[in-house]
């Protein structure tokens, strides 16, 4: 799965969760790495550390994607950085409200909604007219295993919009040689540590032994869709289950 010299911005990647995995994982392949944070800055910059002493390359970038001027500052500075952007990986979303409909706080619901489909409409219109000028891309939006049926019925309707906005740009952006695809896991448990989330990426004991579906099970398969072995998948929505 070589991306040598592919430029990857990944949005929210700095906390524990599958974003830092992802990260970790398109820079063990060769991709020139975005590390976007919101908060975590000395996380997003110990995963630069890491990349840089094992040769990469990597910078961290601030900013909220829930923002519009945050995401042309994110794209920005990605491209003043390393010249472009290749892949594209769209990660933070939803708070967690569980209400039900007929109990649902609107404002927060609508929020959640927002926050699902906000990044993905603002960065588009940043990074695919130079994808589709180079004939190459890579998009891919972290979702919920269809048919969303968390307890959340907000988180659920978020999930739905990301991934159905995904989708209907399918067809124009596959015209122009770039790939739009989702990755819609169930729940997956955080990796505690950059430790742990470096062994698994290894492919280390803490890979081998996993008795569950792990944010690296997710970087994996971004890493796939990513590469030219995945040149021909888009639209696809891959599922990853959670052994309850």
């Amino acid at each position: 799965m070589d991306l040598k010299d592919k430029v990857a911005l990944v949005t929210g990647s700095a906390g524990s969760g599958m974003g830092r995995s992802v990260a970790l994982t398109l820079a063990r392949e060769g991709a020139k790495v975005a590390i976007n944070y919101r908060t975590s800055k000395d996380g997003a910059q110990a995963i630069v550390s890491h990349v840089q002493s094992h040769a990469g390359d990597a910078v961290a970038i601030g900013a909220d994607v829930f923002k519009a001027d945050d995401c042309r500052n994110l794209v920005k500075t990605t491209i003043e950085h390393f010249g472009r952007i290749d892949i594209c990986i769209v990660n933070p979303g939803a708070g967690w409200h569980p209400e039900p409909i007929d109990k649902l706080d609107s404002l927060a619901a609508i929020e959640d909604v927002q926050h699902e489909v906000a990044p993905f409409l603002h960065l588009m219109p940043l990074v695919l007219p130079q994808m589709y000028k180079r004939k190459w891309g890579r998009v891919i939006g972290i979702a919920l295993l269809p048919p969303y049926e968390s307890p959340a019925y907000s988180y659920n309707v978020g999930k739905a919009a990301r991934t159905h906005a995904l989708l209907q740009a399918r067809d124009q952006a596959w015209r122009h040689g770039v790939t739009m695809n989702v990755v819609g896991p169930g729940p997956v448990p955080a990796i505690d540590s950059l430790a742990e989330a470096i062994e698994q990426c290894e492919h280390g004991p803490a890979w081998q032994q996993r008795s569950n579906t792990s944010p690296q099970d997710i970087a994996e398969s971004v890493a796939f869709l990513c590469s030219d072995a995945g040149r021909f998948i888009t639209g696809c929505v891959l599922p990853f289950l959670f052994n309850s």
